[in-house]
């Protein structure tokens, strides 16, 4: 089940004009880096997964539960379409995959181990550690992710989860990029495209290496 507001927290950015900003169909590109709280987290092998694991390479963040029957399991299918592609390139190919779930009551590491595990490509499951909750809350809220569990079903262990559709980009200096958009499409669950990700995604790195040089 899906949010009906996709972006959420204080990333509602106002967007300031960029120069000659690239052109992106489906990412937004930020103005300037947004370095994340520090956060403490479990990886789907039990290994704790804080802000230095996260520099010297890209990431690029999806999230949701491994109970979702629909937009969660397709999400993930897509970027692992878009990450085998990507190995095949020169450029630009280097992309960790991340997917954090929203309900630690349920996803425990070997959970997610099971589920990252049914996809192609890398993919690195991610949970609140029980010992550090506070820590995975700065993780959501860093991000502005937006989450809705119903305590009274909850209680029952058999709920959904509402939950946002965005993907977030994060540079080698653990800070946050861009932000990717579902396709909208009427009378039907928001999905990402994988040639139009890969196509925003090389763009946008393009973008950022010519700024450099």
């Amino acid at each position: 089940m899906l949010l009906s507001l996709l972006s959420g927290g204080y990333l509602s950015w106002q967007w300031l004009t960029m120069s000659d900003k690239p052109v992106l169909r489906y990412a937004s590109l930020l103005p300037a880096p947004l370095p994340l709280a520090s956060f403490s987290l479990l990886d789907h092998q039990q290994q704790p997964f804080d802000n230095r694991r996260l520099y010297g390479r890209w990431h690029l963040i999806s999230y949701g539960y491994t109970s979702c029957p629909d937009i969660c399991p397709l999400t993930l299918a897509k970027l692992s379409h878009m990450q085998l592609q990507l190995a095949g390139l020169s450029q630009f190919n280097q992309l960790q995959l991340l997917f954090y779930s929203v309900d630690p009551q349920r996803d425990s590491p070997a959970v997610l181990a099971e589920y990252v595990d049914f996809f192609a490509g890398d993919i690195i499951g991610l949970v609140a550690n029980p010992a550090q909750p506070r820590m995975a809350r700065e993780f959501e809220q860093s991000l502005g992710l937006q989450v809705q569990i119903d305590p009274a079903l909850q209680a029952t262990g058999e709920y959904p989860v509402d939950h946002g559709v965005l993907l977030y980009l994060l540079n080698p200096q653990a800070e946050l990029q861009a932000v990717f958009k579902p396709v909208r499409q009427y009378n039907a669950l928001p999905e990402f495209d994988a040639e139009l990700l890969l196509q925003d995604y090389l763009t946008i790195r393009r973008f950022l290496a010519q700024q450099t040089n």
